[in-house]
């Protein structure tokens, strides 16, 4: 992973970028991958890579409720207003 970023960091995430818009003409450039959601994934690199360079928001397809974290999708647990245990009838 790490060799993966080296190689991320030493190009021009600006013309990567301005690349696949060229790519994708009139419509916005989807990153995308074939594997399970839970597995590691190398989009996920490149979608953070984006972002910190580009100061821009790329939101992951379906998973409103996750959140991209080294290489892989980690479920975002919502604050609640109760305790789980106060919820329980019985």
């Amino acid at each position: 992973m790490s060799q993966y970023k080296l190689q991320l960091n030493e190009l021009n995430s600006k013309n990567v970028y301005e690349h696949l818009r060229f790519l994708t003409g009139e419509f916005e450039p989807v990153l995308m991958c074939h594997g399970p959601s839970t597995k590691f994934c190398y989009r996920h690199l490149v979608a953070d890579w984006f972002e910190e360079n580009l100061n821009l928001k790329i939101q992951e397809f379906n998973k409103p409720n996750f959140k991209r974290k080294k290489g892989y999708l980690v479920k975002i647990n919502e604050p609640s207003l109760f305790n789980q245990d106060e919820n329980k009838i019985g």
